[in-house]
């Protein structure tokens, strides 16, 4: 990663927070830069106070960054309290125009202690008031030097990208890391729900209701880079959860930022994921017909939501089944928004230019061709991942198998499909069709109905597959004319 490319705080290399914390933890120095920075409340700054084993700086800076806040906030707080030299530290990370801050902070009158904390005073009240995170230009314009009421002009770009989180957790409450390690009885194993690439599930209890607890966590052995990953997918995550709700959407019920790694409470879902639902792990009873397809309708809801909500959709880029949770009634419910990306449209390829994705990954069988040879991101991405969901949902096959041939289920079942076409004596359905199912829910029509959805889906061509509108709308068709409906 270049020096160019660094944005959040998080992202700082160790060598410049070790060089901060030398400055600013002797005689407290960093409680002045907390008292600047919007978003810090008194619970942060208690909790840096308290800090034995590492820097007060250091830990100041990940919670700071914990919430969103860029390099670029960075030095901006340190222009206005005149810390040039904690400027030229980070300097090479921020953009050029605001170099001319440093040339600024030898002209500027002084900022008196007390103006900091007036000027804080909106997030440093309780955190039970949860109210929305300022962003590092709002305070700053409460001065009425144009230098300063003119930053946001310089460095618009950074601070939209700071804000967009602070944003989304206007109406999200913010939960003491207390409260979390009360929850789940101090992170114990007995209460572990699943462990991921970034983290760890655990139950919980909070509140007299049964939550889902994950711990942002790096593996051991991960390097600098997994660690900014992480810490990425987590902001992400909290920013899609916290700004956008839906029936079809996981509920996102807090956060805790201020303990030695972030946590993300969410909504229990009581019957697991869909992938354990379809492989009936710990003996779990099989899915019905009518469950199956109800689940198909929720999750081509969700993503409709989220390709239509904004101007610029809102792209999951992770839709699998290990990725749908369902609830006690067996809603279903999209989860694991770590790889969202706002992208775009599909409007052809002579109109519009597709975006290009460095960062989503998703996992290789549920993605398309376009996006493995080229990065190719737009709201197709969704759309080729739910066929494929679809092939699974009502065949009850992995997406991918070592075990048969061809490999990928998409590939699988057209060639299926072709051979039951030669094979009068064989339906597509006696092929294909899940045996946990009962025979008599459904009809032939209706399974080669969702069938031909799913191959629609998958289609190679990104251009020739469906939007979730129309999905929505074909499934809905189904359940008009279908018995069950």
């Amino acid at each position: 990663m270049t020096k160019a490319s660094f944005t959040y705080i998080f992202e700082l290399p160790a060598k410049e927070i070790y060089d901060l914390s030398g400055i600013l933890d002797s005689g407290g120095t960093w409680q002045d830069v907390a008292l600047a920075m919007p978003g810090i409340a008194d619970i942060d700054i208690d909790a840096c106070r308290r800090s034995r084993d590492t820097s007060p700086t250091a830990l100041l800076l990940r919670i700071w960054g914990s919430k969103g806040y860029t390099i670029s906030d960075l030095y901006k707080v340190f222009a206005r309290l005149k810390m040039v030299i904690c400027m030229q530290i980070i300097r090479k990370y921020v953009s050029t125009p605001l170099h001319r801050l440093e040339t600024d902070c030898l002209t500027l009158p002084d900022v008196p202690r007390s103006t900091l904390s007036e000027s804080n005073s909106i997030h440093r009240q309780p955190t039970e008031h949860h109210t929305q995170p300022p962003s590092v230009n709002s305070v700053y314009s409460k001065k009425s030097d144009t230098s300063w009421a003119s930053l946001a002009a310089v460095d618009s770009e950074s601070s939209s990208q700071s804000s967009s989180v602070s944003t989304g957790l206007q109406n999200t409450l913010s939960v003491r890391y207390e409260e979390v390690l009360v929850a789940t009885d101090n992170f114990s194993d007995k209460f572990i729900l699943g462990k991921g690439g970034y983290g760890v599930v655990y139950k919980g209890e909070w509140k007299h209701m049964m939550v889902a607890v994950k711990r942002i966590q790096a593996k051991k052995d991960a390097g600098s880079a997994h660690e900014k990953e992480r810490l990425r997918q987590s902001l992400q995550e909290l920013r899609t959860l916290a700004k956008f709700r839906h029936d079809n959407i996981l509920s996102l019920y807090g956060y805790s930022l201020d303990g030695p790694e972030p946590c993300l409470i969410y909504q229990f879902m009581a019957n697991g994921s869909l992938e354990d639902r379809l492989l009936c792990r710990k003996s779990t009873p099989p899915l019905t017909w009518l469950t199956r397809f109800r689940i198909a309708q929720g999750v081509s809801c969700g993503l409709h939501f989220l390709h239509s909500i904004n101007t610029a959709p809102l792209i999951h880029g992770d839709v699998k089944s290990a990725n749908i949770l369902l609830d006690k009634h067996m809603e279903p419910k999209l989860g694991d928004f770590g790889l969202c990306r706002d992208g775009q449209q599909e409007f052809g390829i002579d109109e519009k230019s597709p975006l290009i994705a460095s960062h989503i990954k998703g996992t290789l069988a549920y993605l398309p061709p376009e996006f493995i040879s080229s990065k190719i991101l737009t709201t197709k991405l969704d759309v080729y991942s739910f066929g494929i969901m679809m092939l699974e949902i009502f065949s009850g096959l992995r997406a991918y198998s070592d075990s048969r041939e061809p490999h990928a289920l998409v590939d699988y079942v057209r060639k299926l499909v072709q051979a039951t076409a030669k094979d009068a004596g064989t339906t597509i359905l006696e092929a294909l069709a899940d045996k946990k199912m009962e025979p008599r829910e459904y009809t032939d029509a209706e399974f080669e109905a969702v069938l031909d959805i799913g191959l629609r889906c998958a289609h190679k061509d990104r251009l020739a597959r469906p939007s979730f509108s129309d999905i929505v709308m074909k499934l809905n068709n189904i359940a008009k004319h279908a018995v069950w409906g």
